[in-house]
């Protein structure tokens, strides 16, 4: 079962010190009107050993040290642990406390970034639950990789994406997250590799990015009948799956954007005794483009069934809305 790690940031140690230390405060302040301590001090013949002022220094002193270390040893060993059913927080430090949050409960996932989180690249991941409830994972840094992965958890808990087998997505057909196309690069009606083929790939790989992420099949044509990777194996130097997988990873970071590979993942299957790759990817935490053959970047969304390009006015507009 996949799971990720999420611990939150140092910033979330340093409020709670901060907040420990007004508590303290105030409980000092009030505590010297409540008796004379230094008659105390006095009456038990602690004077003999050490002075007054001293003595309270220590005090003081072992008393911020103590909350201080219980209070990071309690940040140290508390995490997020996220599977693809539930999100399972971890804390306390001699009796661990584990608190419960089901993926197929979340409505939302949110970003709250501060000032102060901006300039340090941390922000705060808020997931909104039904019946209006919200679990707050605070001052994570590296948050755009964590938020991506939760939405697709959540997306795959409350079954607004595909998990099946390739023969699983072969026979549902083509849907909002399933796509197919018959090769990457290799047009069968012409007989030779076409740079169109490979757009149409490419495009197909940002609407989903541009939207909620999806699967696209290769290897398979309009009809769902498999028809393999045997053309485009041959239309390659290397000439097998490893020969594919090379020219479709260079073909996302040439053509969509090296930051954007990260997004995409492959993974392979013979299904009637040809080969079918799967693409698997994931909604982007900003907009990608597909860079045709003169340089310009065109915006695509996964629209029902299909691929659908935008105006400059609709992405201006669909990015407003999409990424806020």
């Amino acid at each position: 079962m996949r799971r990720i790690i999420v611990k939150e940031g140092p910033l979330v140690f340093i409020r709670d010190v901060v907040v420990m230390e007004v508590i303290a405060i105030i409980f000092f302040f009030v505590a010297s009107f409540l008796g004379n301590y230094g008659l105390i001090f006095e009456a038990w013949g602690l004077d003999q050993y050490i002075r007054y002022d001293l003595f309270l220094v220590a005090i003081f002193s072992f008393f911020q040290v103590g909350y201080i270390t219980l209070l990071f040893l309690n940040w140290y060993f508390s995490h997020y642990e996220i599977n693809e059913k539930e999100i399972v927080k971890k804390s306390g430090l001699l009796f661990r406390r584990h608190k419960f949050v089901s993926l197929s409960d979340v409505n939302s996932v949110e970003v709250y970034q501060s000032p102060l989180g901006r300039l340090m690249h941390h922000a705060t991941i808020i997931l909104e639950h039904k019946m209006n409830r919200v679990t707050k994972i605070k001052n994570i840094a590296g948050f755009d990789d964590h938020v991506q992965t939760i939405q697709q958890m959540v997306r795959v808990s409350s079954g607004r994406m595909p998990t099946g087998t390739i023969a699983e997505l072969i026979k549902e057909g083509e849907s909002i997250t399933v796509e197919f196309k018959e090769t990457l690069r290799y047009d069968v009606r012409k007989g030779e590799v076409s740079k169109e083929i490979e757009h149409a790939v490419t495009k197909s790989i940002v609407g989903f990015m541009n939207a909620d992420g999806g699967t696209l099949l290769i290897g398979v044509d309009d009809r769902g009948e498999v028809r393999g990777l045997e053309n485009d194996y041959k239309s390659l130097p290397k000439k097998n799956r490893d020969g594919f997988e090379n020219h479709f990873n260079m073909l996302v970071k040439t053509v969509i954007g090296l930051p954007f590979a990260k997004y995409v993942g492959v993974k392979f299957e013979k299904i009637e005794g040809k080969d079918v790759c799967m693409v698997m990817v994931r909604e982007t935490h900003k907009p990608a483009y597909v860079r045709n053959g003169d340089k310009k970047e065109e915006f695509f969304v996964r629209v029902g069934n299909s691929t659908q390009p935008f105006l400059m006015s609709e992405a201006e507009e669909y990015i407003k809305t999409h990424w806020k």
